[in-house]
């Protein structure tokens, strides 16, 4: 297979996308963009399963390969920590407040997450007062992207 007479469909994965994985140093090989093409358009649920899948177009595919562009995508927020495979972001959400003893306090406070934390870069003088942020939840952290 040669690189210039094929053509690539990557689905949903947006140019967005494509740009964060370059910029962290990710060459966009044969291999990788079959594995990315999958991801965008099939129902894969594991690693093993998208691997078997991938080998069908890259037969010297190694599952490496494939656990690597995987992690690189949870750490630039398109995928979740949980291996949930596919390209949506997982958003996160405020979960419940308690005080230092687990009393539950804040019940009838109606909070967004995003908010709370656009609120609080605002206070540090992170980001200015009309700025929009975006939430994604990769792994355990939380990565906050400004929209505008």
């Amino acid at each position: 297979m040669q690189d210039n007479d094929t053509v690539y469909n990557v689905g949903n994965l947006t140019e967005d996308t494509l740009r964060k994985l370059e910029a962290s140093g990710l060459r966009m090989t044969v291999q990788r963009r079959h594995i990315i093409d999958i991801l965008t358009n099939s129902q894969c649920t594991s690693p093993k399963e998208l691997w078997y899948e991938a080998k069908q177009y890259v037969p010297d595919l190694g599952i490496a390969t494939v656990y690597r562009l995987i992690n690189r995508l949870e750490q630039i927020g398109v995928l979740s920590k949980a291996r949930n495979l596919g390209m949506r972001p997982q958003t996160p959400i405020l979960g419940s407040i308690t005080d230092g003893k687990g009393k539950h306090i804040g019940r009838k406070i109606n909070l967004d997450l995003t908010e709370v934390i656009r609120l609080g870069l605002i206070s540090k003088g992170a980001l200015g007062p009309n700025n929009v942020i975006q939430l994604t939840l990769v792994g355990e952290k939380v990565n906050v992207t400004v929209i505008k």
